[in-house]
């Protein structure tokens, strides 16, 4: 399971991303019951932000973390591998230069839609052999946000992935009247976000509605005005990383106190990403544990 934090703010990207993932399936009954669905394996170390190859360009992911036995991070990455590096096209576009006496420009072009339409293809190639034979409604969320800037554009791009409800893909803040829309997007296990900044439950709004007779649209329009205002336009670079950890840990924190079982923690894996760089801000790292269980 997860939670995924996006804050789009006039100086660059942040993306935030817990580090907890549940494999379910069918548990095994001791006694030879029928299996019963269930969580059979909880894993701290998953990584959900990934760098694309070396542009200004990162992935969070969120819903199922695998597609049969890959897990979604290396299907991301198998697909980061066939991508050319701005290194070597650099060095390419360097020597086309030469070569045509500097008649014309080579220089390479990157394009983030471009990016994503080619990973939406690579993921869905594997998604939708693996899920075929089950109904659509049957078939496990994956979803993908793909962030960064294009060549040559000073403010980003935001695509979204979602099988299998998308067949495409879906811009996300796209601008507005000619502007680019600032804000904050989270995706997975959201509901502790959803309380605090919006100040309802979703669940809210179906026994709200049914206690007044009131129809949703009319409860949700009501609840609106809880609210938290956050003025994401002139918010610094800094303090937008602040509030996506803020809302990650808010999250974490949620499954740790409250019972059942902890659907997210672990490690906060925080990226920025501005017009020409990828930055980690903070980064799991490979490590041997001093002891069995720590």
């Amino acid at each position: 399971m997860t939670v995924c934090v996006a804050v789009k703010v006039s100086e660059g990207l942040v993306l935030a991303a817990d580090s907890t993932a549940a494999i379910q399936g069918n548990i095994h009954d001791p006694a030879g019951g029928k299996p019963a669905p269930g969580i059979l394996k909880t894993y701290h170390n998953v990584r959900k932000l990934s760098h694309i190859k070396d542009y200004p360009i990162g992935t969070l992911t969120w819903g199922s973390a695998l597609i049969g036995s890959r897990s979604v991070e290396s299907l991301i990455k198998e697909y980061e591998h066939n991508l050319s590096s701005l290194e070597e096209e650099s060095q390419k576009a360097k020597q086309r230069r030469i070569r045509d006496e500097e008649k014309n420009n080579h220089s390479f072009k990157y394009n983030v839609k471009d990016t994503a339409q080619g990973l939406l293809e690579h993921i869905k190639n594997f998604y939708d052999t693996e899920f075929k034979n089950l109904e659509r409604s049957k078939q496990p969320l994956i979803g993908i946000l793909v962030n960064g800037y294009s060549s040559g554009k000073f403010f980003p791009e935001q695509w979204l992935i979602e099988l299998p409800r998308l067949e495409s893909l879906e811009g996300v803040r796209p601008d507005k009247d000619g502007k680019p829309l600032f804000g904050a997007n989270w995706y997975g296990l959201t509901d502790a976000i959803t309380r605090l900044h919006w100040g309802r439950d979703d669940a809210a709004i179906d026994i709200l509605a049914k206690h007044f007779n009131k129809k949703p649209s009319e409860i949700f329009e009501l609840l609106k005005r809880l609210q938290y205002p956050v003025l994401f336009d002139g918010m610094p670079l800094q303090d937008a990383i602040d509030y996506a950890v803020y809302l990650v840990s808010l999250t974490i924190g949620r499954y740790r106190f409250v019972a059942g079982a902890p659907l997210c923690g672990g490690e906060i894996d925080v990226a920025v990403i501005t017009p020409n760089s990828f930055s980690w801000v903070q980064r799991k790292s490979w490590k041997v544990k001093r002891e069995l269980g720590e």
